[in-house]
């Protein structure tokens, strides 16, 4: 064997042909031609001095030499990935900036309270903040587009092996209304009242699914008119304007709330508690200011408990 002749490049493509089955269907993958990625994985093979695919009409089917490489081989990609995004991250040391992935609740209350004592200390350092949903924030740090992330992950959310997390604070769903709100007219609200009003949730999240549960374990039917959304401040317009009702992070709307223009709802079993989180690349050798920004993170959070 000659490992000196087996790279990254190779072996990307050769996972390409092992996940499509095909090498026309791996070179649209790779975006090079069909010959290019048979040389690839024909001085694969003489490297390694194994035959890893038996060609014929039906596409490339994978050896038994294949297999076992492809467990390797995966291994190594994500290492070479890492260390890219680490060296992009370093790239950028002598800039003094931090790039910030966070959740709209965390961005919203956590986050600018240590933003604001991190720039009383460091007034040069710039700073980036992305906010979105946990996965596609996953999937930048890794890349080494982002330094950190504080997210709440539903339950379901895939946690990349490659990401390393710090416990924050719980981050907690209550039910909002509009301050003039029917309901709030009401001495007691129950769970059926509920069913005469439309709901506003956010579109990719799991809170559709408890609201039906909730309904269902009373043996309720869901409500009828349910708007998904993304936009908080779609959310914040509708509850101001219209009789909605909102499943959504605690801290999204509490300005609103103790501004008097929105109202939380009595618990009637749709509250629910989730961890939120300071994700970083697992081993990653973070810059000093992001070190000093993750650590006020943690002492804020530890504040608001």
């Amino acid at each position: 064997m000659n490992l000196t002749r087996v790279d990254p490049v190779k072996l990307r493509h050769f996972i390409a042909v092992l996940d499509t089955g095909s090498f026309a269907r791996a070179a649209e993958r790779a975006e090079i031609s069909q010959p290019a990625i048979s040389k690839s994985i024909r001085v694969l093979e003489e490297a390694l001095n194994l035959r890893l695919f038996e060609r014929g009409r039906a596409g490339a089917r994978p050896t038994r030499y294949a297999e076992l490489l492809a467990a390797h081989a995966r291994v190594i990609l994500a290492e070479y990935a890492l260390a890219e995004a680490e060296l992009r991250a370093f790239s950028q040391a002598d800039h003094q900036q931090i790039a910030i992935g966070a959740s709209l609740n965390l961005a919203q209350t956590l986050l600018p309270r240590a933003i604001a004592r991190f720039r009383r200390r460091w007034p040069d350092v710039t700073l980036s903040v992305e906010v979105g949903l946990s996965t596609p924030l996953f999937g930048r740090l890794l890349n080494g587009d982002l330094d950190l992330v504080l997210s709440a992950p539903e339950e379901g959310v895939s946690i990349d092996e490659r990401l390393s997390r710090t416990y924050l604070l719980e981050e907690k769903d209550v039910l909002v209304v509009g301050a003039a709100h029917p309901l709030l007219k009401r001495g007691a609200i129950s769970l059926s009242d509920l069913l005469d009003f439309p709901w506003i949730v956010p579109r990719r999240s799991n809170r559709l699914d408890r609201i039906h549960a909730v309904f269902a374990a009373n043996r309720l039917p869901p409500p009828a008119h349910v708007l998904r959304s993304e936009s908080s401040e779609l959310a914040r317009g509708l509850l101001a304007q219209e009789p909605f009702i909102c499943l959504i992070g605690e801290g999204v709307l509490r300005s609103e709330v103790e501004a008097g223009r929105l109202a939380i709802l009595p618990d009637l079993g749709f509250d629910n508690s989730r961890p939120a989180f300071l994700s970083i690349r697992r081993n990653s050798h973070l810059r000093a200011a992001a070190r000093n920004l993750a650590l006020l993170l943690q002492e804020v959070a530890r504040e608001a408990v």
